[in-house]
């Protein structure tokens, strides 16, 4: 059964990693070889158990043999005993090799999906990430036990059970050769409709967890425009789409387990009917008789059990298709060999040289930028909604890497730096702002783990914050809530604009962050940031122009293309974008 599973992920590879299933079951190879041992000894004990009855029905009881009857009562009752003892140790051995699998296999799906660029993390929704890292991980550690439990079992109980009931009477024992084929007519009939639907089942359960989510977590837009209703007919809409996959499953499982049944005791049926004609002609006993119809019924058992995991086996093939998508997919942004790491003598200037990203190949967000930005130089970007801001910003610290051109820091291309020192000399403040569970505190050493109180302080002070966090009983200990919902949206914005300055940056991105802000912190922000960080290369995103009037160059965006660079003053006289845009605010 193991090989099914290995089967489904062979010659599947990629630079990370091999998704293999074996490869993770190595770890817990003891566990996986006592398990199925020790069902198979429990195993032999349910194959023996009919066989020691028709001894005590056609010797014991018939001869009228007390101490036979009594001898081999107790053999029975020791035989089960010891398969009881052995059930235990089996179970013991399958929750330590399916839950340590399942810890390492979510392990390695989490740091796999850290390695992402913004990319890859854009083909897959949140919930889906975490459907595969959870439900399909849980998926195949259901295989994982079951195999362990059954794998010897059941296929030893269909074995044994047909060798037992030939010894016993091969002329009977044809009952068997029937059985068998059409059971197995049946399973395939039944799969073939039900494999489908089980990768479809995951599909709309990633549907349901997303419309949940974006609920969820936009719940106060949704009483604001009294949407509620909406939201509820969008949930049933793929709620009903997920129960309908699932009663399609559920249909076809239903009818699977009573045709066995049906199967089964026409079976046993057969038995009793031509056992009679045997046991009359003197060439079976009764004994024997009622060992076969035992037989037959562990042969349906074990077969129900073959069913159960067939059923669990292509779920499980769908999870781990899902899964191994993960694994098998490449971050857009890789690390040179040989990167080399960003030095205090390198210098934060940034070259732009005739520089095209676009997110699908299709339609570029940016067109042809090129442009030298100089150390300790502030710069200011501005342009409407979708003219490529956020995008030209998110090229730096190569987030996503440029279609065309190349981008420079200190003379070298970035694709030349090790990325963890890049980011580690770039930092931004992206325009959600987004703090996480635990401490102020903690929060702000998330740049630099490090930094002393006085970094912290210092930075507090420049992003405005130090007066409402003093103000806090705890000071920076105070707890941060999931998202920081304790806190307001300006000071939300405030908090990661200190985590971003804390250790001095040598460039500082601040992309939208100041949006809820009032104008008087805007501008005292603002002062700080140039006074305190006097050599660092600052590009300021904002929607006002009064946030960037002081840049010493801004770059006006529309569409894509790059349609002024200059100073403020010469931007109002030769730029008709940019001019637009401030009458609009100022007028």
């Amino acid at each position: 059964m193991f090989y099914f599973i290995y089967k489904i992920n062979k010659k599947r590879e990629n630079v990370f990693m091999k998704f293999k299933l074996g490869n993770y079951l190595k770890a817990y190879r003891a566990q996986v070889i006592l398990g199925p041992f020790f069902k198979f000894l429990e195993a032999i004990s349910d194959i023996m158990t009919p066989f020691l009855v028709a001894m005590i029905l056609d010797k014991g009881i018939a001869g009228s043999d007390k101490n036979f009857v009594i001898w081999i009562s107790v053999a029975v009752l020791a035989m089960n005993l010891a398969g009881f003892l052995f059930a235990i140790i089996c179970q013991k051995c399958s929750a330590g090799a399916s839950q340590g699998v399942g810890k390492d296999i979510r392990r390695d799906i989490y740091k796999k999906i850290t390695s992402f660029s913004a990319s890859e993390m854009d083909k897959y929704t949140t919930m889906s990430l975490t459907n595969r890292s959870v439900h399909d991980v849980s998926q195949i550690q259901s295989a994982i036990g079951m195999t362990i439990r059954k794998v010897s079992r059941a296929p030893f109980l269909l074995v044994g059970s047909v060798v037992m009931a030939m010894l016993i009477d091969v002329q009977l024992s044809c009952i068997f050769f029937v059985m068998i084929p059409l059971i197995f007519l049946l399973f395939f009939l039944v799969m073939r409709k039900m494999n489908p639907l089980f990768l479809d089942a995951k599909v709309e359960l990633d549907n349901v967890s997303n419309v949940t989510r974006e609920n969820l977590s936009g719940n106060r837009v949704v009483r604001a425009f009294n949407k509620q209703q909406h939201e509820k007919d969008r949930f049933d809409a793929e709620n009903n789409k997920f129960i309908k996959v699932n009663l399609k499953i559920g249909t076809y499982g239903s009818i699977l387990q009573p045709l066995l049944s049906l199967i089964a005791n026409g079976c046993i049926i057969a038995v009793v009917y031509w056992g009679g004609f045997r046991v009359n002609i003197g060439a079976l006993t009764t004994g024997q008789t009622v060992s076969f119809i035992n037989y037959i019924s562990q042969l349906a058992t074990s077969l129900v059990v073959i069913a159960r995991m067939i059923i669990v086996y292509t779920q499980t093939g769908a999870s781990i298709k899902r899964i191994r998508e993960i694994f098998e997919l490449e971050s857009a942004v890789k690390q040179k060999e040989n990167a080399i790491s960003f030095t205090d003598e390198v210098e934060p200037k940034i070259e732009f040289k005739n520089v095209s990203f676009s997110y699908n190949g299709i339609k570029d967000a940016i067109k042809d930028l090129s442009i030298v930005i100089n150390p300790g130089e502030t710069i200011g970007v501005i342009g409407g909604t979708g003219s490529g801001k956020s995008s030209l910003v998110n090229l730096i610290p190569r987030f996503y890497d440029v279609s065309k051109g190349e981008i420079k820091i200190g003379g070298k291309s970035i694709k030349d730096y090790d990325i963890q020192s890049l980011r580690n000399y770039v930092s931004i403040v992206p325009q959600n702002p987004t703090l996480f569970s635990g401490t102020i505190e903690s929060n702000l050493k998330f740049r630099k783990n490090d930094a002393t109180d006085e970094d912290i302080k210092k930075a507090l002070i420049i992003s405005q914050s130090y007066e409402f966090v003093s103000e806090k009983p705890n000071g920076v200990k105070t707890r941060v809530e999931r998202g920081g919902s304790n806190f307001s949206g300006g000071q939300r914005q405030r908090l990661t604009i200190a985590r971003a300055v804390v250790g001095n940056p040598k460039i500082l991105i601040l992309d939208d962050s100041s949006s809820a802000l009032d104008f008087e912190t805007d501008y005292r922000l603002r002062k700080a940031l140039n006074t305190t960080l006097v050599g660092t290369t600052k590009i300021y995103v904002s929607q006002r122009t009064n946030s960037i009037r002081q840049a010493d160059k801004i770059i006006v965006l529309d569409n894509g293309n790059v349609v002024g660079i200059g100073t403020h003053e010469d931007l109002l006289k030769n730029c008709n974008v940019y001019r637009e845009i401030y009458e609009s605010q100022n007028s």
